[in-house]
Formats: structure tokens, C-alpha cells, sequence
């Protein structure tokens, strides 16, 4: 409730006393709100109660006083309310700023000994994980190039004992032979080390890395 409801109320309330009564007790209550200025409307509310008691009251004084010539008596003692007196120069006064509670003095000179004295530990484990961590990630490209080497190899040595067999036939069949079979050998060895190539280098890092970006977007959500 605010001072135009207020007042409303308490006009609406005091309709079954003379006009001029009325309008002096308007005045009243207006020129009250007006002493203790818009900044204290709510405590001025609060301090009178609400416009029915006011009413009541308003009507008991009339009651008493009679309906002479001084109509509506002005009660002697109002309602104080508490309220910021203006600074000087026209300007409020600043309302009190409410304290932020913070850590003692001593407290955070123990937290920042703590950190102090035990940053060695706290280093070496985050040395260490992230340390793990790429130890992780280097042996998987290290597998990955590893593979594709010993396939480009087999291919190699297939070249070269295809050749080598191919030359040895006309000298001695046997050796050519095993010569070409070794090569086969080789070759299909090469195509398994370039199939794992591939889908380690092309399905399996692009999965991995998939999976943990979207673990780290639910756990950024759920923050």
C-alpha cells in the first residue's frame, strides 16, 4: 500500500462524517505524509496502521469533541514514526550500507601460508596429470605413425621381392617362388598395418576427441 491508497481508503472510510470534518482530516494526514517526505511514505504506513483503525480513531475524537464550532479536534499525540532527517543542503542522507561479511585477517594469512607450503605438491600433481595426459595422446599418434611406416615398409620389401622372384625364376624356380610367396606375405601384412592406420588415424581420434567435447559441453550445462 502506498500513500494514494492510503488516503483513498481512509477518505472512503470517513464518508459518514460532515464534509468539512472530513477534509480537515484529510489535511491532517496529507500535511503528515508531506512532514516526512516520499523516502519515508512506507514507515509513515506502518506507524499509523491501517486507514480502518485510522478512521475509528478519527471518528472517536469526533464523537468526543462533539460536532461544535472547532468540528474535527486534531489528536495531540500522532504516531512517531523514525525516519532520516534531510542532510543539509536539500540532499538525503545516505542509508547505512549493510556490511559483506569477510574472512578474518588471520585466516587468510593461514590460507595463503598453506598454498604456499604446499604448492611443491600441488604443482607436482598437476604436473604429473597433465604429464599423463600427453604421455597418453603421444603414444597414440606414436602407434599410428608406428603402424603406417611398417606398412609403407612391407610395401617395399613386397616390391623388392617381387622383383628379386620374378629375376630368380629363370635361375632357380624354388627361390623365385619362395621369393614371391615372402613378397605376398609381406603385402598382405602391409594392407592389415594400413587398414589400422586408417582407422585409427580417420575413425577411432576423430570419435575419441567427439566424445570429449561433448563430455566437457554436459558438464559446462549442468553448471
Amino acid at each position: 500500500m502506498n500513500r494514494i491508497d492510503f488516503m483513498k481508503q481512509l477518505e472512503s472510510l470517513l464518508q459518514n462524517i460532515s464534509p468539512a470534518e472530513r477534509e480537515e482530516a484529510l489535511q491532517y494526514y496529507n500535511e503528515y505524509f508531506n512532514d516526512a517526505g516520499v523516502e519515508n511514505e512506507q514507515a509513515v504506513i506502518e506507524a499509523l496502521g491501517n486507514p480502518a483503525k485510522v478512521a475509528e480513531n478519527i471518528k472517536r475524537d469526533i464523537n468526543g469533541a462533539g460536532y461544535g464550532d472547532g468540528g474535527y479536534q486534531r489528536p495531540q499525540n500522532r504516531a512517531v514514526v523514525q525516519y532520516q532527517q534531510p542532510a543539509s543542503g536539500g540532499q538525503q542522507a545516505n542509508p547505512p550500507q549493510s556490511k559483506t561479511e569477510s574472512l578474518p585477517t588471520w585466516a587468510i594469512i593461514l590460507i595463503v601460508i598453506g598454498c604456499i607450503m604446499f604448492s611443491p605438491a600441488i604443482l607436482g600433481i598437476a604436473g604429473g596429470a597433465v604429464g599423463t595426459v600427453a604421455g597418453i595422446v603421444l603414444a597414440w599418434f606414436g602407434l599410428i605413425i608406428g603402424f603406417g611406416a611398417t606398412a609403407v615398409a612391407l610395401f617395399v620389401v613386397l616390391l623388392v621381392l617381387l622383383v628379386t622372384g620374378i629375376m630368380c625364376l629363370w635361375v632357380d624356380p624354388l627361390v623365385g617362388l619362395a621369393l614371391l610367396g615372402g613378397g605376398l606375405v609381406c603385402g598382405g601384412v602391409g594392407i592389415l598395418f594400413m587398414m589400422l592406420t586408417v582407422a585409427m588415424a580417420g575413425i577411432a581420434t576423430p570419435a575419441i576427441f567427439k566424445g570429449l567435447c561433448r563430455l566437457f559441453e554436459g558438464k559446462n550445462k549442468q553448471k
